[in-house]
Formats: structure tokens, sequence, C-alpha cells
């Protein structure tokens, strides 16, 4: 058989919409990760058991809530300040058979029905209801479970942006609270630690970079995401090789969804 046939073998849609191989692969890894997810709903890490997890770490308006945006193509909580104030469990479940997507929110022993259209304030509310109303943060997880066509069969924790200095509102240890929360989560040689970075910004002077490298030296279990390209200076291409940072597991350079732009004609520029 020839290259081209054993390729179009491997890529050729399946029924579902997915090629045989990425099929294959969802079928593989949904129990696993439904298995992670049923003992981290028994809580038990409290006990000091670590479970396999993907941290999602940033500085604040590093353009953290574009990627998780994009990977799960809902919309997240946005604005001035800090956006995510407790950590958000976010379950993406392929699901091709399913006509409309399920949403749902757990927390505080409760399941909270939802959709496309209503996320954003689902998740506002959840937050007041855990965080209180302000802008103080919380170390009591929220998750959102999302079931559609064409997500990645993936879960991840999504932690408060860095911020040095508090605003009005904000306690004024709100940089030692988020630094306690995100090093609880990135400490466990389990976690592999998502790094999303500015193009436009120095990353040595990023303060996720410097968190996770009290962790994980070396980056073996680092992965970055640099996020506004589009908007980056001369020479990007040059930093990303060099490496100054030690991201070990490399670096996804992506360009964020402008204005009322879709998902699918963002993701075409990428």
């Amino acid at each position: 058989m020839g290259e081209e046939s054993s390729l179009s073998l491997v890529c050729r849609p399946s029924a579902t919409g997915d090629a045989p191989i990425i099929s294959s692969c969802n079928e593989r890894i949904r129990p696993l990760l439904d298995c992670v997810d049923q003992l981290r709903h028994l809580k038990i890490m409290q006990e000091g058991i670590q479970l396999p997890t993907i941290v999602v770490v940033g500085d604040q308006s590093s353009g953290k809530s574009s990627v998780l945006e994009s990977l799960a193509g809902i919309s997240l909580p946005r604005g001035q300040g800090i956006c995510t104030r407790v950590p958000l469990i976010m379950r993406l479940q392929n699901a091709p058979l399913l006509d409309n997507p399920e949403l749902h929110l757990e927390y505080s022993k409760k399941t909270v029905p939802t959709d496309e259209a209503h996320i954003e304030e689902a998740i506002v509310q959840a937050t007041e209801e855990i965080a209180g109303f302000g802008k103080g943060i919380s170390h009591t997880p929220l998750t959102l479970v999302v079931r559609k066509n064409g997500v990645p069969d993936l879960t991840m924790i999504d932690l408060p942006g860095i911020t040095r200095v508090p605003v009005h509102g904000q306690p004024a240890d709100i940089y030692e609270q988020i630094s306690g929360i995100i090093m609880e989560y990135i400490a466990p040689q389990e976690s592999i630690i998502l790094n999303v970075l500015s193009a436009t910004v120095d990353f040595p002077t990023c303060e996720s970079i410097r968190m996770s490298q009290k962790v994980d030296r070396s980056g073996e279990r680092t992965l970055a995401v640099v996020t506004k390209v589009d908007k980056a200076p001369e020479g990007l291409l040059e930093k990303v090789t060099a490496d100054d940072v030690n991201i070990g597991l490399g670096y996804v350079c992506v360009r964020n969804r402008v204005g009322e732009e879709g998902y699918a004609e963002a993701r075409s520029h990428n």
C-alpha cells in the first residue's frame, strides 16, 4: 500500500466525523479521564493522593481566557482585573452524536445546567456564591462540564491570573493568595503546567514563569502557549527558539480571537 493510501486510511473521517486514529485515541482516553474525574470528585487529593492534571497558569491579561475559550468553543467571563476568582475545573468531552451541546456547573454539592448563551452569567453567579461578591478569590473549585461535538477529550484546571498590585476591592495580600493557590496545584510532579505567555512581553519577566520554575526548573513538565502573536514585535521566532526560560514540552503560538470573530475563523489563522 502506498504512502498516500496509508495516509488516507488514517485521515479519512469516520461516521462520527473523526479520523479513525483520532476516534480510537478518544475511545481509549475518555475512560481514563472519566476515572480521574471521578477520583477528583471524591476529593482524594485532600488525602495527599495526587492525580495527573493539566494546570493552566498565566499573568493577568496574558490571554489565558482566550486560549481556554478556543479549546472549549464557549465564552468565559472577561473584563478588567481578575476574571477567574476560583479554580475552574474544565471537563471537555467530545460528543459527536450530540445535536446540541450540553453544559453544566458543579459546585456546593449541586449541579446547575446551563447553555452556551448563558455560560458566562452562570459562571459569574457560581463564583459569587463560592468567593463572595467583589474581587476576592477562593480555594474552593468550580467544575464546568462541556459535552459537544468537536472539543478535545481533556480536563484542565484554570487558576486565577497573577497580579502583583491589589486594586480597589481586592485584599492587600491578593498576590500571596493567588500564589498559594497556584503553587498548590503546580507543585505535584503529576501536574502538567500549561503556561500562557503573551508574545508582547519578555518571557523571563513573567511571574508565571518564575512560579513554574520554582517547581519545575528543568521544564520537563511545562508547556507554553504564546498568545497575541499578531501583535508581537519582531524576533518572536528567535525568542521561542532560544528558549531562555526552559520550556521542556515546547511552545504553541496562537493568534487570539478578534472582536466578533468566530472560533472557527480564528482557528483558521493559527
